[in-house]
């Protein structure tokens, strides 16, 4: 009766084993090359030059985009004619492409636990017949010497 047994554990190691191994470095594959797509920060979200001063600062003409816009030297050409700007009116959007596959390493992590222990299973499931010959069927009888 333990030989069933372990023909049904045998079977459901290598099946289960190997459809989990190769479903999750499936999914592990497709996360590590899926494209990012757009990883700027949208329009609605962009951020004014004021909230941003303490990451980047933009230069232009060696004066900063803030204090010319503020001085009235950066000028807006459009059809109707041309107007100052004013450091309100410029807006920044930051590249998130790091946060965007930062976010993607938990899931990624959990993957890779996933295949490795069902490649474990599997590799159980396949060498179960030469674990079970490693310790001896039956009685042991010691002989003590006296």
């Amino acid at each position: 009766m333990a030989n069933a047994s372990t023909s049904h554990f045998r079977f459901f190691a290598i099946v289960c084993g190997l459809l989990f191994c190769a479903a999750s470095s499936f999914r592990l594959w497709q996360l590590s090359t899926q494209p990012l797509g757009d990883q700027w920060t949208p329009a609605v979200y962009a951020t004014d030059l004021e909230t941003t001063t303490d990451k980047f600062e933009v230069l232009v003409s060696g004066m900063s985009l803030a204090k010319a816009a503020d001085g009235g030297k950066l000028m807006m050409a459009t059809e109707q004619g041309s107007f100052p700007l004013k450091s309100s009116d410029i807006k920044v959007r930051l590249n998130n492409a790091p946060a965007v596959r930062a976010a993607s390493v938990p899931a990624m992590l959990g993957f890779a636990a996933l295949a490795g222990g069902s490649l474990v299973l599997f590799l159980i499931g396949l060498f179960t017949p030469m674990i079970g010959a490693f310790h001896p069927h039956g009685p042991i009888e010691l002989h003590l010497t006296s």
